[in-house]
């Protein structure tokens, strides 16, 4: 029995059958599905990479943010205009050693933290931060500023160093927080602080009202100092070194203050009533300038 021949195209081949036609479309078609999902994996990867996904990643600045509002922790967060900012829990004592340029500390009765801004004139990149120690059942706030090195190598945090803090530096503190500071150039501003002071400044103008503390201690070398009560201290001593001095007492109606002078070569004038046996002691140790005793 014959059978029929099946038409042959012209190259020799024979025409291939429909089933297998429709078998090389579905996988083509499946090749293609593969390729375009994984090019979107690809497009997810590159936005974790740099996208919305990744924002507070390390390494972006977020971590900084929370150092500066922890205060305690890490340095301060840095704002295009070189701006660093401190918020940290209230302490009984404030420490800044060693400081330079604007400092200024204004007491709040209203504030229960410690608050303020670290500004580097110089363009510089600024920190600041707060260490706590609580020994001897006093809670001590030691800021520490700082700068940005560009680096990594091996400073406190990220190519950070510290340092003193030279620039300007506006602190809000508690109303009773007390103060030591050291300040070796520059300008100071103390307003309404109620905690012990301790207050050493060189090369330095220094402006304080309405200080109401208990106890103070004040050294005054190379400067001018104006310094202002509105309440009158249990103890205040002030040591002067070639400098104008001008300290401003409140005398409630009777009162006086028992006041004892060491001078030399120096012009101390005092102009409060002075008794001995007063209440109210005030030791003023002046070594060449002026020292005057006024009236608030």
């Amino acid at each position: 029995m014959e059978t029929a021949d099946q038409p042959v195209h012209p190259a020799g081949r024979r025409t291939a059958r429909p089933g297998v036609l429709i078998a090389v479309l579905v996988i083509a078609l499946a090749v293609t599905a593969a390729l375009v999902l994984t090019g979107h994996g690809r497009d997810h990867g590159g936005a974790g990479a740099g996208g919305p996904a990744d924002k507070g990643a390390p390494g972006d600045g977020s971590a900084d943010q929370g150092s500066a509002d922890q205060g305690s922790a890490g340095f301060g967060s840095t704002d295009p205009d070189a701006t660093a900012r401190l918020h940290a829990d209230a302490a009984d004592l404030l420490v800044l050693e060693g400081v330079s340029g604007r400092v200024r500390i204004t007491a709040d009765a209203s504030a229960h933290t410690v608050s303020g801004t670290y500004h580097r004139p110089d363009g510089g990149a600024a920190r600041v931060r707060g260490v706590v120690d609580d020994a001897a059942g006093l809670r001590t706030l030691t800021l520490v500023c700082g700068t940005d090195t560009g680096d990594d190598d091996g400073g406190d945090v990220g190519g950070d160093t510290a340092g003193s803090c030279d620039g300007d530096l506006t602190l809000t503190v508690p109303e009773k927080t007390g103060l030591r500071l050291r300040q070796t150039s520059g300008e100071t501003l103390l307003e309404g602080l109620g905690g012990r002071l301790t207050v050493n400044v060189a090369s330095d103008r220094l402006t304080a009202h309405a200080l109401h503390p208990s106890h103070a201690d004040f050294a005054v070398t190379s400067s001018s100092a104006d310094l202002g009560f509105s309440l009158a201290p249990d103890t205040l001593a002030v040591v002067t070194t070639s400098a104008s001095t001008a300290v401003r007492l409140p005398v409630p109606s009777g009162d006086a203050y028992a006041v004892t002078t060491a001078a030399t070569s120096a012009d101390v004038q005092v102009k409060v009533p002075n008794r001995d046996g007063a209440a109210h002691r005030v030791a003023l140790t002046v070594h060449s300038g002026s020292l005057a005793v006024l009236p608030a």
